[in-house]
């Protein structure tokens, strides 16, 4: 009987990736005709309650930031628009409930309703799950910063403690 080794099972095999949807890769976020939403493998590099904070923007391009999340050790993820187009809605959950963003990604989690301008146009810059999929396994197999290097920004610098504000 041959042994089956969890090292053999491609490294995305753990996150569902619904086919109804198209993924531009680059930044791991999936768009839905006009819903737009993080993808559960970069929700991994967040972590329990993220800190969602969204940008006051009318219209946006495709890889234009639609939020900031800011997850553990001080990671920041810049959600980028998938589409070009005039922003509709920002997700009211996510204010008073970040962390649906990482519980329900294909649901409740999304960030933003886009009335894309050119959907057909913006959707060929996209892949499928299964396209997806494949980007997603070579490039985790090169490390977590090299996958998800287009969607993390730098790390918050730390404070130090005793700094503090001149006296005025």
């Amino acid at each position: 009987m041959p042994e089956i080794s969890a090292s053999a099972t491609a490294p995305s095999a753990r996150f569902a990736l619904p086919s109804d949807r198209q993924y531009l890769a680059g930044r791991h976020v999936w768009a839905q005709i006009v819903t737009v939403g993080v993808t559960a493998p970069l929700g991994e590099v967040l972590w329990y309650t993220p800190d969602v904070e969204f940008w006051a923007v009318d219209r946006v391009d495709v890889g234009e930031t639609l939020a900031t999340v800011q997850g553990r050790s001080g990671r920041t993820v810049a959600v980028g628009s998938p589409v070009r187009g005039a922003l509709v809605e920002l997700n009211p959950l996510l204010r008073r409930a970040p962390h649906a963003l990482l519980a329900q990604p294909y649901g409740r989690g999304w960030v933003a309703r886009i009335s894309a301008d050119r959907w057909e146009r913006d959707e060929a810059g996209m892949v499928s799950a299964r396209d997806y999929r494949k980007i997603l396994d070579a490039d985790l197999a090169l490390g977590r910063e090299f996958c998800f290097g287009g969607a993390l920004l730098a790390p918050r610098p730390a404070s130090e403690p005793d700094a503090r504000p001149a006296a005025a």
